[in-house]
């Protein structure tokens, strides 16, 4: 019998290099999504292993999965830059994403149990007393305000029996965070008001289960949709 120890592996590295690369990624894509990387711009490879302070390799494998995900895109013989907003694209996200989440939530209300209204009423509690930015440029606010925003909104269809679905959704959701930045810049108090009144109606509808709520969820992502399309429509050229 051989009782020898295991053998090092080769590669003992590894598992560091997996975690730069994760690091690499969270942090590139935070950036996309945010508005850090604006939008149209070219991502230069120096610039950005200075910045996340990494390695080609780990940056390159984090530039391929945004691509991959359609955060980021490949330009022929220029590299890979931030897509740029468009109406077509806006309309194209959220239709998709509307009709996920409407099943979703038709999903979740049908199996939920006391324990997926406990975590809808602390989501909901946690987003209505998030201090509201004063503007796009409230920096740690403006973050927390949109991180609890996303999980009052996941905790809504956290229940749908549905694990492919919810993946789908969580891609969506970052493909519309895209426009986040865009939509941020046009908000004021009150229109975040708003949206919170919204969100207290659409909290008590789906612990009701209501079988209005999925057509409520649906106009509440048609609000922003339209918010977002108006700015894209009116801004002048080239912005």
């Amino acid at each position: 019998m051989n009782t020898s120890p295991p053998a090092t592996p080769r590669n003992g590295d590894r598992p560091a290099a997996r975690t730069i690369a994760e690091t690499t990624y969270g942090a590139l894509k935070e950036d996309v999504l945010t508005g850090v990387m604006l939008p149209g711009q070219s991502l230069l490879t120096r610039e950005l292993t200075e910045r996340y302070g990494c390695g080609i390799s780990p940056l390159r494998e984090a530039l391929a999965r945004l691509v991959a995900e359609g955060l980021l895109e490949a330009v022929r013989h220029r590299g890979v830059r931030v897509p740029l907003p468009t109406v077509e694209d806006l309309n194209d996200i959220y239709r998709i994403r509307i009709a996920l989440e409407r099943e979703a939530l038709m999903l979740a209300m049908a199996h939920g149990d006391d324990h997926w209204e406990g975590q809808i009423l602390s989501a909901a509690h946690r987003l209505a007393h998030a201090p509201l930015p004063d503007s796009p440029a409230s920096g740690p606010a403006l973050r927390d305000w949109e991180a609890r925003h996303r999980a009052f909104h996941s905790s809504l269809i956290a229940a749908a029996p549905a694990p492919r679905l919810l993946r789908l959704i969580g891609q969506m959701v970052d493909q519309t965070e895209r426009y986040r930045a865009l939509r941020l810049t046009q908000f004021t108090a009150d229109n975040i008001a708003g949206f919170v009144a919204e969100h207290d109606a659409l909290r008590d509808a789906v612990i009701a289960r209501d079988p209005a709520a999925p057509e409520m969820l649906a106009e509440h992502f048609e609000s922003s949709r339209r918010f977002v399309e108006a700015y894209l429509r009116d801004r002048p050229s080239g912005k």
